[in-house]
């Protein structure tokens, strides 16, 4: 009876160590096809973004490259019209007239309008300084009033010569306004690249 005893309590043991070693190694198998498949599928998801990455840098060079193209014509077109055009003129001269209508007590049909006064205007962007400034900020070059990339140059240019009204006050003070404008994007570029590197 002692051995049977004995028997059955090997046969007990074998039985739940063979279900031990078969439970782990179901265990591991199943660990090891879901951590396969993780990685599977992590590997997939790098490989889309870093394709990802890639066609977002083939874009960017592409289109730095045609923008590099668009500013070297626009300079190329802008050096040729500045030869040809200035780029200030001087103001309209203002002129102030007194006159004074005679009036019970004037002294008689003698009297006269005093002299025209010339005032100094201060000088003003031509068209052509117009043009050029709107085609640096847009990269496209467009007329200025009649100042415009078509026609004949000899039109052109004495249409590009004309006084646009701008003053260099005026032109200052917008070159400013874009200044900050920039300044404003490049901090917030900044802030979002520090954001992205985890800074």
């Amino acid at each position: 009876m002692a051995a049977r005893l004995l028997i059955a309590l090997v046969s007990a043991l074998a039985l739940v160590g063979g279900g031990y070693w078969w439970g782990h190694t179901a265990t591991d198998n199943a660990w090891q096809a879901k951590h396969a498949k993780a990685l599977e599928a992590e590997h997939a998801e790098t490989a889309k973004e870093t394709k990802r990455a890639d066609q977002a840098a083939a874009n960017y060079l592409t289109e730095h490259l045609d923008q590099e193209d668009r500013y070297a014509a626009l300079n190329a077109t802008y050096q040729d019209l500045r030869r040809r055009v200035p780029l200030v003129v001087p103001g309209p001269v203002v002129v102030v007239t007194r006159s004074e209508s005679p009036g019970p007590d004037s002294p008689g049909p003698d009297e006269r309008s005093a002299p025209a006064t010339a005032v100094d205007s201060s000088p003003v962007l031509t068209l052509a300084a117009v043009r050029m400034w709107n085609g640096a900020l847009t990269g496209i070059d467009q007329a200025a009033g009649s100042c415009g990339p078509a026609g004949p140059a000899e039109s052109t240019d004495a249409a590009c010569a004309q006084g646009a009204g701008i003053t260099l006050d005026d032109a200052w003070a917008n070159h400013a306004a874009n200044a900050k404008a920039c300044a404003d994007d490049r901090q917030r570029y900044q802030h979002l690249i520090d954001f992205l590197n985890g800074k």
